[in-house]
């Protein structure tokens, strides 16, 4: 759905054919808890159930606050949300990116396009941190500039106030306020482990990949899958 990055589809069409060919047995709309599984009495199990947004607001860069103040004032929404369209951010929107990948910086570039003006607020001392293991930072930042895309570095987001955000600089310590009418979180992904968990807790072996034990990039899930596939 982001711009220039439909070319993923490729990549599933490419594995649908494969599993076909292979004659794997995909059972899609299926939704499995810890009993069927069991049931199923498989010799091996692996896990890929990937992560989820929390949807509270907690930043890295503020470990010990949990819940972003002011985030219950609304208009706070996730990168997923928005990318769904199961969300309607305003005119003006700020976009928290922790990541630095295509996860924040697409989105970004997706609602400048569509007419949004938008801030981004990053952590780190540049736009795309992420991206610079494929050269696609540079180009990436011309095109959100040429947009009209804005970016706040080295801060963190205080305080959602409904109207906008109190951020604070690394650089200076000084706290200043923005205005906006929505904020985009591209923060930290929590592990979706809860299968995982019930599973060992009921004394069964299994195997979590990719995201599942922890949100990562997707080579590292490539990586994990073949070696496991491999193993068994």
């Amino acid at each position: 759905m982001q711009p220039r990055r439909a070319q993923v589809l490729d990549l599933i069409g490419w594995y649908e054919r494969q599993l076909t060919k292979l004659g794997v047995d995909i059972r899609l709309n299926s939704y499995v808890e810890a009993s069927d599984v069991e049931a199923f009495g498989a010799d091996a199990i692996i896990l890929a159930t990937g992560s989820y947004s929390p949807e509270t607001g907690f930043q890295k860069a503020l470990p010990a606050v949990e819940t972003l103040p002011g985030i219950e004032k609304g208009n706070v929404f996730t990168v997923e949300a928005v990318m769904a369209r199961q969300a309607r951010p305003g005119k003006r929107v700020f976009l928290l990116d922790e990541g630095g990948g295509w996860r924040g910086c697409g989105t970004a570039w997706k609602l400048a396009e569509d007419g949004h003006l938008v801030t981004m607020l990053s952590p780190d001392p540049f736009i795309g941190k992420e991206l610079q293991r494929t050269t696609a930072d540079v180009p990436l930042r011309r095109t959100l500039k040429r947009l009209g895309v804005k970016w706040l570095l080295e801060v963190r987001v205080l305080e959602w106030h409904g109207s906008g955000v109190t951020l604070l600089d690394h650089s200076t310590g000084e706290r200043f306020f923005e205005e906006g009418d929505s904020l985009v979180l591209s923060t930290t992904n929590a592990a979706a482990s809860a299968l995982g968990e019930e599973l060992r807790s009921q004394g069964i072996d299994v195997v979590e990949i990719g995201d599942c034990a922890a949100p990562r990039q997707a080579p590292y899930a490539f990586y994990e899958g073949r070696r496991v596939g491999l193993e068994v």
